[in-house]
């Protein structure tokens, strides 16, 4: 089994539980993503999630493989501040159509990011608006991932479940989870529950190499979680109800590696 490795015995400890502890940034730098690989984070809302996923980001996302992030909520601001930080060109319309302002912005060059979102505001229409652009990204990356030219890219389909159910976009994020990572385009799905993004939260648990599990819930979650680590799975049961807020418990599935990943 090959670990990472840290550069500093500060970055990580080892818990009373024999687990091992690491720094949010040594982890990120050293996350060991491979373009087309699916990751899942998984708990309930308001635990840091999207903070989690933004942070590896910043290391695994490049303008060869960049990060499209499909926003469904008319305010993000976690989305919203982390994709400014990172120099994602925000668009409202997919394909983006190349504009003489932007390109000066990025320096000719292409950006390691995207922030994929219509213009909220209108009760009425702003679903349908959300589904329909997020639509056309899923459609066009899909095809592209097809092309010899494409060299990789990450979905980031936060609010998986309203993508899912409230957008029905199920059918086409499935149909990526089991077809798209050999064309090195990874999907990224965040689920509050194991079951509540229809087909899209199943797949996602049985194509992923990645998790990321944070502590809430009930029983029954819990136990879904756990059964994802294989032999492992007495220690996630054990290891997920201990985590501190913003903490998560790392696996990664071909490696059977495991850590915890701490807040900061």
């Amino acid at each position: 089994m090959t670990v990472p490795l840290y550069e500093e015995e500060r970055e990580r400890r080892i818990r009373p539980d024999g687990v091992t502890h690491v720094r949010r940034r040594a982890f990120a730098r050293d996350f060991p993503y491979q373009r087309g690989d699916h990751v899942v984070f998984g708990g309930p809302s308001t635990r840091g999630k999207t903070t989690l996923c933004f942070d590896l980001l910043e290391y695994v996302c490049s303008p060869t493989c960049p990060a499209y992030v499909a926003q469904s909520k008319p305010r993000d601001p976690v989305t919203e501040s982390r994709s400014m930080e990172l120099g994602f060109r925000e668009v409202s319309e997919w394909p983006p159509q190349p504009k003489l302002g932007e390109m000066k912005m990025f320096g000719g060059q292409k950006p390691s990011g995207y922030l994929i979102k219509p213009p909220f505001g209108n009760l009425e229409t702003d679903m349908e608006a959300c589904a329909e652009l997020t639509h056309e990204l899923l459609m066009e990356r899909y095809a592209a991932g097809a092309s010899r030219k494409f060299t990789g890219g990450i979905l980031v389909m936060d609010d998986t479940m309203v993508k899912a159910k409230v957008m029905h976009l199920d059918g086409q994020m499935v149909t990526i989870l089991a077809m798209a990572g050999a064309m090195n385009l990874g999907m990224w799905s965040f689920n509050q529950r194991p079951t509540d993004s229809g087909r899209t939260s199943l797949w996602a648990f049985e194509q992923a190499k990645h998790f990321f599990f944070t502590k809430g819930g009930d029983a029954r979650m819990l136990k879904r979680y756990s059964e994802l680590f294989g032999e492992n799975s007495n220690v996630a049961l054990s290891v997920i109800p201990t985590l501190n807020d913003f903490e998560f418990l790392y696996y990664h599935r071909d490696r059977g590696y495991l850590c915890v990943v701490g807040a900061n």
